[in-house]
């Protein structure tokens, strides 16, 4: 009796076992999440930062240098076309354009009596009572004076140019953006003094990388999404794109202006402009999210699965892939995927090739996960460490 109920301890303990061996494979088979690689739209979009601004933004100074006199407009006014934005004080300038009225009436003065010599010369050189050599010199005489006059009215013409600069107007109708500049200040010529925001169109100017420029088009349509607007997206077309690099920087500019939404957007609004790319050759074709990514001395990695004769399994493949730049909403994938590949997309780390995973049921029965964004995705794998 004693060896029996041994052997039937013994029985149990290896049943026990074996059933403990079952269970360890089940739940190897656990559940993956994963994205559908579809179509190509998902990379052809690009989103860069810019910032609003008005379709004419312009910079106002004063010509000249000078002291300032007075600044009769403020940040938020709206200024007619030839309304006063500031004033310089012209006395100095005064001065000038009254010495060179009297450089001119000295001049003119000199130009008379020049002329007046020449012409008694020229008469006695015609009756033979003067010489060749008398009428050269008067007629030389009479000329330098004649170019002397001109050279002082230039002068003074120069000198009422600058008296003018000293009173900036508004070259036309718009809103003051800021004011740079106080009374009594001494400002150089060229100096900011106030900018005009002037056009009824809003713009949003954003900076591409050299690789992608080629890729957008005038014409083309954008979307702007302003965070500001509480998220709110809209509609603008490609304006201007940059052919060369601004301040020798990698960048190009590019210019949206907005179609919609004119009087909700203000200059400085921070906007995220989303661009859909040209086609090219080379271009880029898929987008994963950047968890699906692995990377070790072979190079950088997916991981796709393959259907079995169960819809509820699968195989897991390694696949080497080529990846470009960083998007929005995921990697940009140049080679080593296609349309209606099953990546996954979390747990590449503690999975390897050949490993058996479970899939969520067949689609139709919940929606299926589409490349770049991941939706009602599973469970990540448990799988053991890569050998």
């Amino acid at each position: 009796m004693a060896k029996t109920a041994t052997l039937l301890a013994l029985t149990a303990a290896f049943a026990l076992l074996g059933c403990e061996d079952v269970v360890d494979e089940l739940e190897i088979i656990r559940p993956v999440r994963y994205v559908v690689v579809e179509g190509s739209d998902a990379a052809t979009q690009r989103t860069y930062s810019g910032v609003a601004k008005a379709g004419q933004e312009s910079r106002l100074s004063f010509q000249v240098s000078g002291q300032v006199l007075s600044v009769p407009i403020n940040v938020g006014e709206v200024v007619k076309k030839g309304q006063t934005i500031a004033r310089m004080d012209p006395a100095d300038f005064a001065l000038q354009l009254q010495n060179a009225q009297a450089s001119a009436a000295q001049a003119r003065a000199q130009e008379r009596n020049a002329k007046a010599t020449y012409e008694r010369t020229r008469a006695l050189y015609e009756n033979q009572n003067a010489s060749k050599q008398d009428l050269d010199a008067d007629r030389t005489a009479y000329e330098s004076a004649r170019a002397g006059l001109e050279s002082a009215n230039q002068q003074i013409r120069l000198r009422q140019r600058q008296l003018g600069y000293t009173h900036l107007k508004a070259p036309e109708p718009g809103t003051i953006a800021t004011v740079d500049i106080e009374v009594n200040e001494y400002v150089q010529a060229g100096m900011l003094v106030a900018t005009l925001l002037a056009g009824e169109q809003i713009e949003v100017r954003v900076s591409v990388p050299a690789s992608i420029i080629r890729s957008i088009e005038k014409g083309a349509k954008a979307l702007a999404r302003f965070d500001s607007l509480d998220g709110r997206e809209l509609e603008g077309t490609v304006t201007e794109v940059g052919v060369a690099s601004v301040a020798g920087a990698t960048t190009f500019p590019v210019t949206v202006r907005l179609t919609e939404g004119q009087s909700l957007v203000r200059a400085g609004m921070a906007a995220d402009v989303t661009f859909v790319l040209a086609d090219t050759t080379d271009g880029p074709k898929y987008a994963l999210p950047t968890s699906a990514l692995g990377e070790d001395r072979s190079g950088r990695f997916v991981f796709k699965v393959e259907r079995t004769d169960d819809p509820a399994l699968g195989i897991v493949h390694r696949s080497a892939v080529e990846v470009g730049q960083l998007l929005s909403n995921g990697v940009e994938i140049n080679s080593g995927v296609e349309p209606g590949d099953l990546v996954v997309t979390a747990g590449v780390s503690r999975i390897y090739d050949g490993l058996q995973v479970r899939l969520p049921p067949k689609p139709g029965s919940e929606p299926a996960n589409v490349a770049p964004t991941v939706q009602n995705e599973q469970p990540a794998a448990n799988a053991p460490e890569t050998p």
